[in-house]
């Protein structure tokens, strides 16, 4: 994925945790915290290069949680 790309992330909230939405094919979740549900899927869609994570304004409806950036920096060397 192109390190320019801005990735925008929906959370989901269900019984088993916190579900981002399938981006590129991958997705990714945790237990106990909507934040590391993201990091976790900014590795995948960004191995190499440094992110930054951005809480976006958002009105929880039905089972969506929260609203997320993830913006690629530099590369990691």
């Amino acid at each position: 994925m192109a390190t320019n790309t801005t990735v925008e992330v929906f959370v989901h909230l269900d019984h088993s945790g916190y579900r981002t939405k399938t981006i590129k094919g991958k997705k990714a979740s945790c237990t106990y915290d909507a934040k590391l549900a993201v990091e976790r899927l900014a590795d995948k869609l960004f191995p190499d290069f440094h992110k930054t994570i951005e809480r976006q304004p958002c009105s929880p409806v039905g089972r969506l949680h929260s609203k997320w950036l993830i913006v690629p920096g530099e590369a990691i060397r």
